[in-house]
Parts: C-alpha cells; structure tokens; sequence
C-alpha cells in the first residue's frame, strides 16, 4: 500500500508502474487500468456542513490494490466551506471510475455496514442520498424500492410487494410485528409513487428509513447472528 499526493512525484513501485497520461495518473496492474483524479479536477457530493451538493477539489490519493476488491480513498475540500472530507470507491472490476463515491468522513447520519443484496443495498443507499437531499418524496419511493427487493431476495416468484410481504409472513420469515411495518412502508411508498393529494414530509421520510433500516437489520444481520450463535452452542465440549 502507498499513499499518492497529487502534486508528488510518483515512485516505481515492485512489480507496478506509475505513468503519466493526459490529464491523469494511470497505475497500471496485470489485468487492469485503474485511474486517479489529478488536482483541479472536481467531484460533486453532499457536503455535511454545507447541508447541499457542492464542489470537492481533491488533495490526495490512497490505494488499497491488493484489498479485495481494490480500495480508493480520496482527502478533499469543500470549495464552498473549505472543510475536509474523506471518500472511498471500490474497483469491482470495472475500475474505480464507474463507482460511486461514498462519504467515510463526515460520516453519513446512516450507514448499513453487512452485507446486503446488491438491489437492496442500492435502493437503501439511493434512499439515503434523497433523505440527505431533502427529496422527501423520493425517498419514500426508494425505500419501497428496497422493501420490494427483499421481498424478491426472499421468493423471486411473488410479482408485487404485498404478495411477497403475505409470502414471507405466511412462511414464518418475519413477524406480525415487522409484517406490520414493512406494510406500512408499502403504503407510504405507494402515496410518493403515484399522483396523490397525501402529503409527503421530513418526517415521513425520516421514519420510513428508519424501520426500513431495522427490518434489514433484523433480516441480514441479527437473524444470520443468532443462528450463528446457536451453531457455535450446539456444538460439544472439547
């Protein structure tokens, strides 16, 4: 692992080569280009204390390539408050440039960090930019959109949210409790998704995350946990 200022110049590495090539730094793998923004170039994100998305001029660069799958951090600034914040992209194969950046400091208010479906994570984390967005409505929507994709995670077969929820309660996979709450959420999703008079807030967006955050929770996280602990007892004494 090496760390990269964008301004320095940029030592041979074993078996890996840096080269300059238009307005970027490539570094060149054995199967891949992956590149970095030089200075002056700018990414748009949420800035946490500016409360909207603004520019981010990036001061340096971090590689983890021998992670699994490879790991971009990216130290910028806000040009607009001049505060510091620290990125991440992942290289899955596609290189670093057709992922996203996600925000590791100022930490996002929410954060999932077990594994999830790709759909549900997607929606969930696209829920979670419209709430820092103030788009309300939008994120209700995305949250049903997560919900939905549990549901499909569960029985593909099941062709709407509410036959899927009816599925999973009936199999005993949730709760009347959270049968409850994802139903609710089913509701809120449809009042954002379609032209209705209901009135969709902070509030509800809020809320609406938040039992979507548990219902993952309890499905991906606590649920695998406790069978996990329930293996690791059953076994015998040695």
């Amino acid at each position: 692992m090496w760390t990269v200022g964008l301004n320095d110049s940029v030592p041979v590495a074993a078996k890996r080569h840096w080269e300059n090539e238009g307005r970027h730094r490539v570094y060149f793998s054995r199967r891949r280009k992956i590149m970095v923004k030089l200075q002056g170039e700018r990414m748009i994100y949420i800035c946490a204390n500016c409360e909207e998305h603004t520019n981010f001029t990036p001061i340096q660069v971090h590689l983890l390539p021998d992670e699994a799958p490879p790991e971009e951090f990216t130290f910028a600034k806000c040009e607009t408050c001049n505060n510091p914040a620290v990125f991440v992209r992942e290289d899955v194969g596609d290189g670093f440039e057709s992922d996203a950046y996600y925000r590791l400091y100022p930490a996002h208010d929410r954060h999932i960090g077990f594994l999830l479906p790709k759909v549900v994570r997607a929606s969930y984390e696209e829920a979670v930019r419209c709430e820092s967005s103030k788009a309300w409505i939008a994120c209700v929507v995305m949250v049903g959109r997560a919900l939905e994709a549990v549901t499909k995670d569960y029985d593909p077969k099941q062709k709407t949210m509410f036959a899927g929820l009816q599925a999973m309660y009936q199999n005993g996979a949730i709760s009347q409790e959270i049968h409850d709450w994802a139903n609710e959420l089913r509701v809120i999703r449809n009042y954002g998704a379609h032209a209705s008079e209901e009135h969709i807030g902070r509030q509800d967006a809020s809320e609406a995350l938040d039992f979507l955050q548990a219902i993952l929770e309890t499905l991906y996280y606590m649920r695998p946990k406790f069978q996990q602990m329930k293996a690791r007892r059953a076994k015998p004494a040695t």
